[in-house]
Order: C-alpha cells, then structure tokens, then sequence
C-alpha cells in the first residue's frame, strides 16, 4: 500500500509539473498544435463530405463518420493536453520549441487513422462489389500506418529529440488506430464482433485510472512490459492482413479469438497491479507472472511443437500429393519442421498460418488443417519456446 500511495503522489506531482510548465509553453510549439489540430478537421471534412454525398446524404452514414470526427477531435485533444510533456525524460522543466520529426512522424499516422477511419460508411453499406475494393484500401493503409510505427521512434531517436509527448502520441495512435481498423474489418466480416473488446480494452483501462485518480483512491504506476509490447503489435499485423480479401474468413476468426486471449489478460494482470489487488515485486513481477514466464509457457509451447508435428504428418499422409501440388506440399512440409526443432519457430509459424488460411490454398477447412493453423497462431504469439534450435527474432522483438 505504501508503494500505491508513492505512486499516486509521484502522479499528482507530475500533474502539477506539467500545469507549471504549461504557463511557460514556447508559443511557436503552441502554434505547431494549432496548426495539426486544424490538419486533423480538415481531412476530415476533405474526406467524409465526399462520401456522406455520393451515398445520398442518409443519416445512417451521417452516424457512420461520427467516429472519425470523434478521433480527429480525441487526439487534438490529446495533443493540446500533453503539450507541456514535449521535453526529454530527464529534463521535464525543458519544453522543446519544436515538435520535431519523430512527433510529425506520428501525426501522420494520425492523420491517416482519421482518413482510414472515414472509411466506415463505405463498411457499413458492404456492397459485394466494392467489399474487396475496400479491403484492399483499408488494409494497405492500415499496414502502412503499423509500420511507420517503426519510423518515428527512430527518427527521435536520430534527432536526439525522445520526448514524453512523443510517447504519449504513440501510444494513443496506436490504440485509436487499432479500434478503428477493428471496426471496419469487423463490417466486413473478416473479424468476430467479440474483437472489438481488443479495440475498447485500453479505454476501459485508461477510465479506470482516472476515476481512481479523481476519487483519491491508489495507484501503481505501471511500468511497459515488452511482452505488452509484442502482443501489441501481433494485434496491428493481424488487422493489417485480416483486410486483404485473400484470407478464409474461418481462419482470420479464429487467428482473432487466439490474438485476443493474450492482450485480454494482460490487461486484467496490468488493472491487478494499477488498482494494488496483485502483489509484486521491485521489477513489478507477480508470482503469476513467474510461473507464466518459467513453467506454463514454456510447456505449452513444446506441446504445441508435438501437435504440429503430428497433425502435419498426418496431413501430408491424409492428402495425395497429385491434388496439393509439390509447391504447397513442400511449403508446408518445411514449416512443420522449422516449427518442430524451433529454428526460427515464430517466422515460420507465420508462414504457416499463411499458408493454411490463404484463399487458394488446397488444404482447404477441415480438422487438421484448423489445428495446425490454431497451433501455429499461438506460436507467432508466445514463441517456440525452449529447446528451439534458433531463435534470432525473439530476441529482436524483445529489444525492440
């Protein structure tokens, strides 16, 4: 309780720091703000009275453009709030003049959240002939909005200009971003309507640190997990591709539920440890945490390797090469065994999963190939765990 009650007060103490130094704001980052908030509506308007019009002015897409406006005004909102947090981490009285490039980076993404956005009326409607069309759209500038994640943290970092807004911003792009391509894909009907709670899970979250904050009540500051991390991203790249008309609609549900257990319950364990219901330690571990990280997770990864074994031996006995096709066969075949000795086990794995829900793919919906799709999904997300052979990108995901 005595580490809450710290937290809450190094909390309010933040508060009061960023309230000071808003009096002392540099009227050119002032400016800068204005500038990207007017940017923010203006697309807006560029892109939804287009289309408000050509589907005849009807109030139901009238409804369908409040989201976008509702983003565009959230993260204007959350720009101009967080402005005084535009310094580096360890010289918070120090706000920069300038927004700088990794910030503009991120405010593009923003931008191109509003634009994908604006695009759910065109979902809502869902004509068979523009249904792809509109997958292909929207899941390409959703890619491109995922990895120019990768971008501006760079680009701070090369501009030496890490600033607390900065990851403010990202952050709440990324979140934003994330429920609208989940809602769209979920008119589409490449998502289960139950995904949504993936896009809703960080405001739920965010409400509930700030009515504790507001009624007094403690809280822990909650440090990042880089595993958070890494199931974060899983949820980007599997919106991303979920968009492209060229995925089984049984597959891309099922990859959905599997992504969505993992960032579910690590919300729950992170409001556990925020509201002081779960005891940890100094590098805010839990014992459940432990026991996750050293036995569980590690069990379920090898057997998950012994499933996928099996299943694909079967497979391949179970179908007769003349109808698969030697491509897809040896495709297949050589993911099982990366898999099976963990030789780079979540690539393949992805490479499996693409595999299997692909469209044209001669495996077709049936038992095995549904288990050796769920048990591949669950390797992208967790690892091949130990005894793998080479794991070269566990360790880059988790240093990213």
């Amino acid at each position: 309780m005595n580490t809450s009650l710290s937290s809450t007060n190094e909390y309010q103490q933040g508060l009061k720091i960023n309230e000071d130094v808003q009096q002392r704001m540099p009227e050119s980052l002032r400016r800068q703000a204005r500038l990207t908030a007017c940017l923010f509506f203006a697309i807006w308007l560029l892109l939804s009275v287009p289309i408000f019009l050509i589907y005849g002015g009807k109030f139901v897409d009238l409804l369908a453009l409040l989201p976008s406006l509702a983003i565009a005004w959230y993260m204007q909102h959350i720009l101009s709030v967080n402005l005084s947090k535009n310094h580096r981490p360890d010289e918070p009285g120090n706000v920069l003049p300038n927004l700088g490039a990794g910030n503009y980076i991120t405010l593009a993404r923003t931008v191109a959240v509003i634009g994908l956005a604006t695009l759910l009326p065109l979902a809502v409607h869902n004509n068979p002939g523009q249904s792809n069309l509109l997958g292909w759209l929207g899941g390409s500038l959703y890619l491109v909005i995922s990895l120019a994640d990768l971008l501006d943290g760079y680009a701070a970092r090369r501009q030496q200009q890490v600033t607390e807004l900065g990851k403010e911003l990202d952050m709440e792009t990324d979140a934003v971003g994330l429920l609208a391509a989940s809602l769209i894909a979920i008119y589409l009907g490449r998502l289960p309507e139950i995904y949504l709670l993936v896009g809703l899970a960080y405001y739920f979250f965010k409400f509930g640190m700030w009515w504790r904050n507001r009624h007094g009540i403690p809280i822990t500051i909650l440090r990042q997990r880089p595993y958070g991390r890494i199931i974060a991203g899983c949820q980007m790249g599997l919106v991303a591709l979920v968009f492209m008309p060229v995925f089984a609609p049984l597959y891309t549900h099922t990859a959905a539920v599997i992504f969505m257990i993992p960032l579910l319950v690590g919300f729950l364990r992170d409001w556990l440890v925020v509201s002081c219901r779960l005891a940890t330690d100094d590098n805010q571990k839990s014992r459940l945490d432990l026991v996750w990280g050293r036995g569980v997770k590690r069990i379920v990864s090898l057997l998950v390797r012994l499933v996928i074994a099996f299943c694909g031996v079967m497979l391949i006995m179970a179908y007769d090469v003349a109808n698969i096709g030697l491509v897809w066969l040896t495709a297949s075949s050589v993911c099982y065994f990366l898999i099976v000795v963990g030789c780079v086990g979540r690539c393949s794995a992805l490479l499996l999963v693409l595999v299997l829900a692909y469209n044209q793919s001669p495996f077709g919906i049936d038992v095995l190939p549904i288990l050796l799709f769920s048990g591949a999904a669950v390797l992208v997300v967790i690892g091949s765990g130990p005894m793998s052979l080479w794991s070269p990108e566990d360790d880059i995901l988790y240093r990213r």
